[in-house]
């Protein structure tokens, strides 16, 4: 069994196509669902708040262009109807429309028009402020959502290159040990047979075997968990690039405030704002909205002026009214508490971050030292290379190979710690990386 699984360790690992670091993380976003689905999303909710800066930009319309043909015993008769019209709308609750039709019917042989009109028509309480601030936290909404995404897309891949070369090396470090210990089993379980050995050390050493057998496993499982494998350019330019993302932080004082201007916070801030006017204007729900309008004619034979008042109003509902009426005030407090709940989580997030990059500090000083020791130790052997075993000097070695190891991931950590300060404080990663 233990054989079969070191054969399998040490095939060679497959060529790979080196590639940079940023190529991946561009590869990745380019078939990540969850990031297409937010810049769907993200590129609908622009659609929507350029629709309101263009109240300038008025629709051109051909409303129910018609051509009808009737025919009678002797003769065919056709009608053309041919309506036009020019609208801004929704420019501050006022529609605006320059309008005109033109008609064609071919008894008489002749084109008619309906003459010119120029009308413009608003609701007594059109509230187009609360549309518009809904389609600003909309886009904030969605633009923190892309943002997530393609962040979260960086860290997987980070995670996934340093886990590829991180834990191919443990796999070797650990085969070799191994080796190591089965030889040390054979030796004893000779030595056993001719009385040189205690049973009770074959027992530990099969013990260790075992738990190393065990440790193998867990190792091998880890690593065909990583989606490919990637070749060193990759983790080299990755490494430089994190180095270079976190050369500079903030305080904890300044990433405190400036986490407050997160995409999240300032549609949760607008949200704030559009319970608060509804809560103002909730006495609304009491009374008929009518529409005023007015209109002036255009004709060859003068002109007509036209005024117009309309409402709808259910003089009897199911509660509708009352309802909307009472909950205005229980939307607006939720809204604020929930505001200021993500300023508190948020808060406690950068506190969080910062201590996880003390404790990865402290980590990878201990790495160091761990290092320093088993160089010491090695150094220490290597001088009594003459009285001490092949196998001792080995194991020395590998000592060393594994705390070399365990420093860099604590570097890793250190650093990821640190990006997931900048992920915290709303950071493009991927922009900032020289991406779109």
């Amino acid at each position: 069994m233990i054989k079969k699984v070191l054969l399998l360790l040490l095939l060679p690992l497959p060529v790979l196509v080196l590639a940079s670091f940023f190529n991946e993380v561009q590869k990745r976003l380019e078939t990540d669902v969850n990031y297409l689905s937010a810049k769907l999303s993200y590129e609908e909710a622009v659609f929507q708040n350029q629709k309101d800066k263009s109240v300038l930009i008025p629709y051109v319309s051909l409303d129910k262009f018609s051509f009808n043909t009737s025919i009678s015993e002797s003769t065919v008769t056709y009608i053309v109807n041919v309506p036009f019209s020019i609208t801004f709308s929704n420019i501050a609750g006022f529609n605006f429309s320059i309008s005109n039709s033109w008609k064609y019917v071919s008894s008489n042989d002749e084109w008619s028009d309906s003459g010119w009109t120029f009308s413009v028509s608003r609701s007594l309480f059109s509230n187009f402020d609360l549309d518009q601030l809904q389609n600003q936290r909309n886009l904030f909404d969605v633009s923190w959502k892309l943002l997530s995404a393609k962040n979260n897309v960086f860290v997987n891949v980070a995670n996934d290159v340093f886990n590829s070369f991180y834990y191919t090396k443990k796999l070797q470090i650990t085969s070799r040990r191994l080796q190591l210990l089965s030889t040390q089993v054979e030796e004893l379980r000779k030595a056993y047979e001719v009385g040189s050995a205690a049973f009770e050390d074959i027992v530990n050493a099969q013990k260790q075997l075992q738990n190393l057998v065990l440790q193998l496993e867990k190792i091998s499982q880890a690593r065909f968990s990583v989606s490919k494998d990637y070749p060193q350019t990759v983790l080299d330019t990755m490494m430089k690039r994190l180095h270079e993302l976190t050369s500079k932080l903030p305080t904890e004082q300044e990433a405190i405030e400036a986490v407050k201007a997160r995409y999240d916070v300032q549609a949760s801030y607008i949200g704030l704002e559009i319970a608060r006017r509804q809560n103002e204007r909730a006495y609304q729900t009491w009374l008929p909205n009518p529409i005023l309008s007015a209109a002036m004619t255009l004709k060859e034979d003068g002109y007509s002026v036209s005024l117009g008042f309309s409402f709808s109003y259910n003089l009897i509902d199911r509660g509708e009214r009352s309802y909307s009426y009472k909950t205005a005030q229980d939307k607006l407090n939720l809204q604020r508490m929930s505001y200021e709940e993500k300023l508190r989580s948020l808060d406690k997030a950068v506190k969080d971050s910062y201590a996880s990059m003390r404790i990865a500090e402290i980590s990878k000083q201990v790495a160091e030292l761990d290092l320093e020791l088993k160089k010491m130790n090695l150094d220490r052997v290597s001088k009594k290379k003459d009285f001490v075993s092949a196998r001792d000097l080995e194991t020395a070695q590998l000592d060393v190979e594994e705390a070399e190891l365990e420093l860099f991931k604590a570097e890793f950590d250190l650093l990821m710690s640190k990006v997931n300060l900048l992920m915290i404080l709303g950071i493009d990663l991927v922009e900032i990386s020289g991406g779109a």
